[in-house]
C-alpha cells in the first residue's frame, strides 16, 4: 500500500506540476548527508516519516461491529480506520534560486488539490472507499521543530513542505461465535456467601420441587427449507407441552422463554406450502433447528 502511495505521489507531481524527468529526479530515500552528497542533478526528495490514526473520522466509540448471519452465528469484526501518512518534501539543487523556485512549483501543485486525483491512483489505491484527502504545509501538523529533523539526519537545515495523505485501512479481522441455542438460569434466595449459594443451587437439582429455586429456561433455533439449505421459512412453531406458540422472524429464527424445566419437548411446525412437522427434542441439545419439506407440487424460492 505505501509503495503504491509513493508511486502515486511521484506521478502526481510529474503529471500535474508538470515535471520533466530528464531534468528533475524524484527520490524517496532518507535525505541524510550521504544521500545528498551523491545526487547529480536537481532532485525532489519525498521522505516518508510518520503514520498515525486520524481520529477525526472515527464514527463510534466502539472499534468493533457485531452482526448475526443467516445461520445465527455472531460475527464480530474490527472496523476499518483512516490513517495519516506523513511526508517531508524538500528540493535539492546547486543554485538556491532554483531550489526555491522548484519548491514553490511543488507547493502550488499540491495546494490545488484537496485529495489525490482519481486518475493517477495506483492499484490498490483506486479501490479506496473514501477520497484520499491531503494536507500540505498545514500549521497543525505533527512536525514541530524542523531543525530536530535535520540534526537527526546529520544534514544541513533546509525548508520542508509537510505533506499528509489520509488513507483507509480495512484490517480484515473478524471473530465468529456460534449461536446460543439454550439458556438455563437458576436463581436462589439471598445467601450470606457465594459459596453457600453455589452449594444450595447444586443441591436443589436433586429435590423434586427445586427447594425454592427459580428456574428460567430459554431455547431457540431456525426453521429452514429442507431442499434449499439455509433458506429461512416463515412458520409458526408450537411447543406442545406448554401450549406456547411463536413465529419465526425474517431469518427463520424462533425462541421460547420462561419454559418449565423438563428433559424433552415436542415442536409442531406449520408453514404455508410446507408439510407440517412434529419433532421431539431433548434439552439441552446442540441444535433446535428444524427443516421443512415443501408440499408436493410446490417449488421453494
Amino acid at each position: 500500500m505505501i509503495e503504491s502511495l509513493d508511486e502515486t505521489i511521484k506521478q502526481f507531481l510529474i503529471q500535474k506540476t508538470p515535471l520533466n524527468q530528464a531534468e528533475v529526479d524524484i527520490s524517496f530515500e532518507v535525505p541524510n548527508k550521504e544521500w545528498s552528497g551523491s545526487i547529480s542533478k536537481p532532485t525532489i526528495n519525498i521522505y516518508f516519516y510518520d503514520i498515525r490514526e486520524n481520529l477525526n473520522y472515527s464514527t463510534s466509540q466502539s472499534d468493533w461491529i457485531i452482526e448475526r448471519d443467516a445461520t445465527g452465528r455472531l460475527i464480530k469484526s474490527k472496523k476499518g480506520a483512516r490513517y495519516d501518512l506523513s511526508y517531508l518534501i524538500t528540493a535539492w539543487t546547486i543554485n538556491i534560486e532554483d531550489e526555491h523556485r522548484l519548491l514553490w512549483y511543488i507547493l502550488s501543485t499540491l495546494s490545488r488539490y484537496e485529495a489525490l486525483p482519481q486518475d493517477i491512483l495506483e492499484k490498490p489505491l483506486d479501490e479506496q472507499p473514501y477520497p484520499m484527502l491531503t494536507k500540505v504545509a498545514h500549521p497543525e501538523g505533527i512536525l514541530r521543530n524542523v531543525a530536530d529533523v535535520w540534526t537527526a539526519l546529520d544534514n544541513q537545515l533546509k525548508p520542508v513542505l509537510p505533506y499528509v495523505v489520509t488513507v483507509f485501512l480495512d484490517p480484515q479481522i473478524s471473530w465468529e461465535v456460534k449461536p446460543v441455542r439454550s439458556k438455563f438460569i437458576r436463581m436462589s434466595p439471598p445467601m450470606d456467601t457465594l459459596g453457600a449459594q453455589q452449594a444450595f443451587l447444586k443441591e436443589s437439582r436433586a429435590t423434586p420441587n427445586g427447594n425454592g429455586v427459580t428456574v428460567v429456561n430459554q431455547i431457540g433455533g431456525y426453521v429452514t427449507d429442507a431442499t434449499n439449505p439455509g433458506q429461512p421459512v416463515k412458520a409458526e412453531v408450537i411447543l406442545l407441552e406448554q401450549g406456547l406458540n411463536t413465529r419465526t422472524d425474517d431469518k427463520g429464527r424462533f425462541s421460547f422463554v420462561n419454559l418449565v424445566e423438563r428433559p424433552r419437548y415436542t415442536f409442531i411446525v406449520v408453514a404455508p406450502g410446507y408439510v407440517t412437522r412434529r419433532q421431539e427434542i431433548t434439552v439441552p441439545a446442540a441444535s433446535y433447528d428444524i427443516e421443512l419439506q415443501p408440499e408436493a407440487g410446490v417449488l421453494s424460492t
